[in-house]
């Protein structure tokens, strides 16, 4: 088998019946054994290949105990794959995790066609001779930089997005002024404005809760460690402006500031069970040159 962009393909599964399996439909066994969802077996009947014992079958067949079960999925990416470069923290068969500058565009939209993280992704994997898609767990806006998670098959996507809080991200931010407390948690709901990209706080938004720890305290800024209980787009940017400290640089819920070209906002450390072993995977990324020069030239 070939694909159209010439990659010999492998199988994205591979798995055998158990014995308490037997004589099981394969589509029960891939869903209680597993982890596949209904809309991942959809993919494959529709793009794909189901095979037992080497053989096509469909997903209603009963299997035996230990019947071996590959799974091909046969897609064109929806981004164009580029040559980018990119700074991998972590890698192998299931994941990859990045760190992401700042100023790159994490998916393609709008203006930005070209030049993304997802573009990247797709390039380094074609380069590699691996399907050049990926999925991307998390999602960080534009000026910010650090560890971005992706799954590499679908399968690790479905397992990954399901335990989505259960993903630990940590992130360093320098902001305004001089917190009273050394740590705090912010509680306050965040509505989403069919009218701006500008979320707020309001009564009839979702709950979302920011968790805070003093680093350093430097003249007029302080340097804050933050944890989410929840995954709000802006959440950060948001609660540290409803609290009066907007990260500096955040010209959307701050104001300019000299010499700052993007938040001074990182995502410093990423923690995760791995999709396939349960293995839990820790990752952290230092922070880049424009965030450790700044702080190096405050008092």
């Amino acid at each position: 088998m070939l694909l159209e962009n010439g990659l010999n393909p492998a199988p994205f599964f591979q798995g055998v019946v158990l014995p308490t399996e037997d004589n099981w439909q394969v589509q029960t066994v891939l869903k209680k054994h597993y982890c596949f969802s209904t809309g991942l077996m959809r993919q494959v009947k529709n793009n794909g290949l189901l095979l037992v014992n080497k053989k096509q079958v469909p997903f209603t067949i009963f299997v035996k105990a230990w019947d071996r079960i590959e799974i091909f999925l046969f897609h064109k990416t929806k981004v164009e794959p580029e040559n980018l470069p990119l700074d991998i923290r972590y890698e192998d068969n299931e994941v990859l995790v990045i760190n992401k500058p700042a100023g790159q565009v994490v998916h393609p939209r709008h203006q930005y066609v070209t030049g993304t993280l997802a573009n990247g992704i797709a390039g380094y994997l074609k380069r590699h001779k691996e399907q050049p898609s990926s999925y991307l767990i998390n999602r960080l806006d534009k000026g910010t930089s650090g560890l971005l998670l992706a799954a590499k098959n679908p399968l690790a996507a479905v397992i990954l997005s399901q335990e989505i809080s259960q993903i630990n991200r940590e992130y360093l931010a320098l902001v305004s002024g001089d917190l009273n407390a050394n740590e705090g948690i912010i509680k306050l709901p965040i509505y989403t404005s069919q009218a701006s990209i500008k979320r707020v706080i309001a009564s009839e938004g979702k709950a979302s809760t920011t968790r805070y720890v003093v680093l350093k305290r430097y003249t007029n800024c302080t340097l804050l460690r933050l944890s989410l209980e929840s995954g709000r787009t802006h959440q950060i940017r948001v609660h540290l402006s409803a609290i009066g400290h907007p990260i500096l640089g955040d010209f959307l819920y701050g104001e300019l500031v000299d010499g700052l070209q993007r938040p001074l906002l990182h995502a410093s450390f990423i923690s995760f069970s791995h999709p396939k072993t349960g293995v839990r995977c820790r990752v952290e990324a230092p922070l880049p040159d424009d965030f450790q020069n700044y702080l190096k030239a405050r008092p």
